[in-house]
């Protein structure tokens, strides 16, 4: 029996090991067989760190997406993966505009 859920479990991890998943998404319509112009993931969501801090086996970072500004909190540990915008006291997304709006000196 060990050696059978061995046996699986080797084709299975060698089957999805194998199968290399596509980057870009190439919508279209099915019935005729026509397709658009493909976009990637960094179309939806382009991020790009700011702050990262790194303590002991925990890793945060701010990070801000290029295509919209809005900021998130990144956290990773070990198997841990963990992403959300940060809200603004109003309860809307934070994005960076705002969040420089209210927090640089303004000189008159």
């Amino acid at each position: 029996m060990k050696k059978i859920i061995f046996t699986v479990a080797l084709l299975t991890s060698i089957i999805f090991t194998s199968c290399n998943a596509p980057t870009t998404v190439s919508p279209g319509d099915f019935s005729t067989g026509e397709t658009e112009t493909g976009f990637t993931f960094k179309d939806f969501f382009d991020p790009v760190e700011l702050v990262h801090i790194r303590r002991d086996e925990v890793s945060t970072a701010i990070v801000m997406d290029k295509n919209t500004g809005v900021l998130y909190v990144r956290k990773i540990s070990g198997y841990h993966f963990g992403i959300s915008p940060i809200y603004d006291s109003d309860g809307s997304v934070l994005t960076m505009e705002k969040f420089l709006a209210n927090h640089t000196e303004k000189k008159d």
